[in-house]
């Protein structure tokens, strides 16, 4: 467990977390959807820090499409 609250501090640690989730859901379940594993990340981060990391799951895709379109860092 100390692990995985470790990765959910940072965004990009949340955001990866996030689509590993989202894959392994779907190997059995291919209808699970992104707010649903959004919503459980977010809801462990706040039972974890005692308030949720991104106020709604709109906050959230912007952060992450943001971070998406960055070019890498050289």
């Amino acid at each position: 467990m100390e692990e995985i609250e470790k990765q959910l501090v940072t965004d990009s640690g949340f955001i990866e977390e996030f689509w590993r989730r989202l894959a392994a859901y779907r190997q059995t379940d291919p209808k699970v959807t992104q707010l649903a594993v959004f919503d459980e990340l977010n809801d462990l981060y706040e039972t974890i820090y005692g308030e949720p990391k991104f106020s709604s799951y709109d906050a959230f895709r912007m952060r992450r499409d943001r971070k998406a379109r960055r070019p890498a860092k050289k």
